[in-house]
């Protein structure tokens, strides 16, 4: 009986070391709202960024994709006006970070795009 609780406790201290590894943050404790909001625009921007890298794919078969790269633009200035909207109203550290982080990706990416 020992052994198992001792096998629970190992298995249990190694996941929760792996998560906190991970993501920086113990399993228990919950994100903010704020730290979602930014969360929720970079998860945005991933698939805006997955469609701007399609549409250019599929201009370099040599097919019109001029509507497939709208949508993506639209997005970005969207997020980006969000972000800025977002980022004066941030209290925690983290959502301040990832906030920064966002802002950056955005940026480096336009000028990418260029």
């Amino acid at each position: 009986m020992k052994r198992i609780l001792a096998v629970f406790l190992f298995v249990a201290a190694a996941f929760t070391g792996g998560y906190y590894y991970m993501t920086g943050r113990l399993p228990w404790v919950a994100l903010s709202e704020e730290e979602q909001q930014v969360i929720d625009l970079g998860e945005q921007f991933a698939r805006a960024r997955q469609q701007w890298q399609a549409a250019g794919r599929t201009q370099a078969l040599g097919v019109d994709a001029s509507s497939q790269v709208e949508n993506p633009i639209a997005t970005f200035d969207r997020i980006e006006r969000e972000l800025n909207e977002l980022a004066p109203r941030l209290k925690s550290t983290e959502a301040k970070n990832r906030a920064t982080i966002l802002r950056r990706d955005l940026a480096a990416f336009k000028s990418e795009m260029r």
